[in-house]
């Protein structure tokens, strides 16, 4: 007969990591609510391409906060890397994955750390303007393309994520070849290859969506966007399925400059394309690099 477990549970001890790309006074503000629903909670900036004077600005009276500077941009994935490696090296059972615009409500965390229990990952509901709101995320697998759909969870969208440290420790790090989108896409996906729940919390968070690559309808989207669908798609069906997927693309774009779409962003994603048919990944040439 197993002896019964007696004792205090495990203590929780949660990070929060906010990434951002050259912090600056506005990146404050984003920690000052962060600091405000989640006092006890321990919050590390990684400032990706980061600035003295910026991220000076952004640290301004908040000395609680871990300052994690990247001389480089190392996109999303990689910075979250940086900030997630930290995180757990330093204890933490439970790490919030977060962008520098998104703005949980009280209670999130803990609803998170709740949710994702101590094998899984969670996100939150996230009210965000047009389409970018998420309550769930779906892929279609015959194009690879994913986009948010309520309630669905072949992933979780990377701007709010809560992974525990037995997801990590099984999953691994985020692909930096992505470097900007579809690295959360991308995770999720091989944890749920590797057994790890995602799941969804009864918690809310506010996104003011892609205020650092110029929205979900610029060129920086435009490029990443198209580079790593074919990626993801390439990684997953094959070669043949990705080359049917981008002649599929490249008529899209062909039909949307017919149409009069934005110029800059049909050629950033003629230059996604192209890029992904080279085999060039990491970073790209958006966004512009530091002058």
């Amino acid at each position: 007969m197993v002896a019964p477990v007696t004792g205090p549970p495990p203590e929780v001890r949660p990070w929060a990591v906010v990434v951002a790309w050259r912090a600056d006074a506005s990146t404050g503000s984003s920690l000052d609510h962060l600091l405000g629903v989640a006092p006890g909670v321990a919050v590390a900036l990684v400032d990706n391409e980061s600035r003295p004077a910026g991220l000076a600005a952004a640290l301004a009276g908040r000395a609680t906060v871990t300052a994690l500077p990247q001389g480089e941009n190392r996109g999303f994935a990689g910075g979250a890397n940086a900030g997630l490696e930290h995180a757990f090296g330093a204890g933490a059972t439970h790490v919030l994955l977060l962008n520098d615009d998104v703005r949980p409500e009280p209670g999130c965390v803990e609803a998170l750390v709740a949710a994702a229990g101590d094998d899984g990952a969670a996100a939150p509901l996230i009210d965000a303007p047009g389409g970018e709101a998420f309550a769930g995320g779906r892929i279609d697998w015959t194009r690879g393309l994913a986009g948010h759909h309520a309630g669905a969870l072949d992933y979780l969208t990377g701007a709010a994520l809560c992974i525990s440290r037995s997801a990590w420790s099984r999953v691994g790090r985020f692909d930096e070849g992505c470097f900007l989108y579809y690295e959360d896409v991308d995770w999720c996906v091989r944890a749920r290859d590797r057994g790890v729940p995602l799941r969804l919390a009864e918690a809310h968070a506010h996104h003011a969506a892609g205020s650092s690559t110029g929205g979900a309808a610029g060129p920086t989207w435009g490029y990443y966007d198209t580079r790593n669908h074919l990626r993801f798609l390439e990684a997953r069906r094959g070669r043949v399925a990705a080359r049917r997927e981008a002649v599929r693309t490249l008529r899209d774009v062909a039909r949307l400059r017919r149409e009069g779409g934005p110029s800059a962003v049909t050629v950033a994603q003629l230059r996604g394309v192209l890029d992904w048919w080279r085999g060039r990944d990491g970073r790209g040439p958006y966004p512009p690099r530091a002058t």
